[in-house]
């Protein structure tokens, strides 16, 4: 029988979520998240650095995830972004409740609105990169990155915030369609 128990990460994540919004994100300390959590503080710090790793833990992943669906794309790049985006909705569909609720708190704090604005920054290098990298030119590739990134953050406040949303690709389609853009 295993000494410790399973879901860590997890853990420290909802608990992490629970205390931003019950007493804000300033006045929570990791050893409140790990005690909630049920781990110790070296557990915590086994898995984030810090307490706003809580909230950005997963970019790197998720941004691997869009890179990887451009490069593996055979598709025009505004298909490929799509794809893309496609495969974050998959990702991020199963957790609606954990991402509105991280979109709240990050919303709330100035420092890491700015953070998650840097965060698109960084998708946004990374896959014009990658459609760099597919032939296309930098200044397209970019252009093209941009206008899908800012549907997609469109269409994420609408899932994060509506009481009672569509399905994430749904509504990047829906953002697609509302500038006339073609739904590759």
């Amino acid at each position: 029988m295993s000494r410790w128990k399973p879901g860590s990460r997890t853990r420290l994540q909802e608990a992490a979520l629970d205390l931003f919004l019950e007493r804000g994100y300033a006045a929570t300390t990791t050893a409140s998240i790990a005690e909630r959590a049920g781990v110790t503080d070296r557990t915590f710090y086994r898995h984030f650095k810090d307490k706003s790793e809580v909230l950005f833990g997963d970019e790197g992943r998720i941004e691997h995830l869009m890179v990887t669906a451009v490069a593996d794309s055979e598709s025009s790049a505004s298909s490929a972004l799509r794809e893309a985006l496609r495969a974050v909705a998959r990702d991020f569909e199963p957790r609606r409740g954990a991402m509105a609720r991280r979109a709240t708190v990050i919303e709330s704090v100035p420092d890491l609105a700015e953070r998650e604005l840097w965060k698109l920054r960084t998708w946004s290098r990374a896959l014009t990169q990658a459609l760099v990298e597919r032939g296309e030119e930098p200044f397209t590739a970019q252009a093209q990155v941009e206008v899908a990134l800012a549907l997609f953050r469109t269409a994420f406040q609408s899932w994060t915030h509506d009481d009672a949303p569509s399905a994430l690709d749904e509504l990047i389609r829906n953002a697609y369609t509302a500038v006339r853009l073609p739904d590759a």
